[in-house]
């Protein structure tokens, strides 16, 4: 994961491979489910089969800088993530694509604190190849059980670069306002997820973001993330991660 933004708003990416909690409203935006057998029919929480019919999500993180001082929203702003692949001919680079990657929301109208944007790797992502796209489409449109690895879902991504761009219009001057970040595909953490940055302040009761959380991402929940106790560590320096104590 790759923290650091340029002029904006700061911004992570990974991909959680078995759960995921995508919410427009900013104070909720990581909160757990409760236990599925305390649930009523009608309050059942919807599990991760259901709501991405078993495939494992990308995850987009933006952050208001200045989320805790009173109307620095952003009006009407919108996400958008645009992936480039390059195709080669033997070990030269011979083209680069641009490819339109789709978001399950990509329009925030009142973006305040912080928002998530989240990509399904299902069978019509352009971010997989076409060979594990086919199989997707196969079983049915969801993953594979025994894909649920951090290295098989690693090698079944393809692309070289991801740009996320954010844009909407100041509530403090009123003119448009946008930033974006440029990610590689090792910066992609898979079986990590989001630190909850929102928190009640008690002195004043109002809602507010720990700034200081903004690079502090969590094993997903249940386990199963990549070991990054590898080299690959090395390039995440301002990452800090915390291991899960869910089994």
């Amino acid at each position: 994961d790759d923290t650091d933004a340029e002029g904006g708003p700061e911004r992570t990416s990974d991909i959680n491979s078995r759960s995921s909690d995508n919410n427009l409203d900013d104070f909720v935006e990581d909160e757990e489910y409760p236990a599925a057998e305390t649930a009523t029919e009608e309050t059942k929480p919807v599990t991760f089969v259901e709501q991405f019919n078993g495939c494992p999500v990308l995850k987009f993180q933006v952050v208001n800088m200045l989320a805790n001082k009173q109307g620095s929203e952003m009006v009407d702003a919108i996400m958008k993530v645009i992936g480039v692949k390059h195709k080669r001919n033997g070990e030269r680079i011979t083209q680069s694509q641009y490819v339109r990657v789709n978001l399950v929301d990509f329009e925030h109208p009142f973006f305040s604190r912080v928002w998530h944007g989240v990509h399904i790797l299902d069978g019509t992502s352009p971010l997989l190849k076409e060979s594990a796209k086919k199989k997707i489409r196969e079983n049915g449109g969801s993953w594979p059980s025994e894909w649920f690895k951090p290295k098989v879902i690693h090698d079944k991504l393809d692309f070289e670069d991801l740009v996320v761009t954010v844009a909407g219009i100041s509530n403090i001057s009123a003119v448009t306002v946008h930033s974006y970040k440029r990610y590689k595909k090792g910066d992609v953490l898979i079986g990590f997820n989001f630190a909850p940055l929102v928190f009640q302040n008690k002195s004043t009761g109002m809602l507010e973001v720990d700034l200081s959380l903004a690079h502090d991402v969590r094993e997903q929940r249940g386990g199963g993330g990549e070991d990054l106790r590898q080299s690959r560590l090395q390039r995440h320096q301002s990452i800090r991660i915390k291991k899960s104590s869910v089994h």
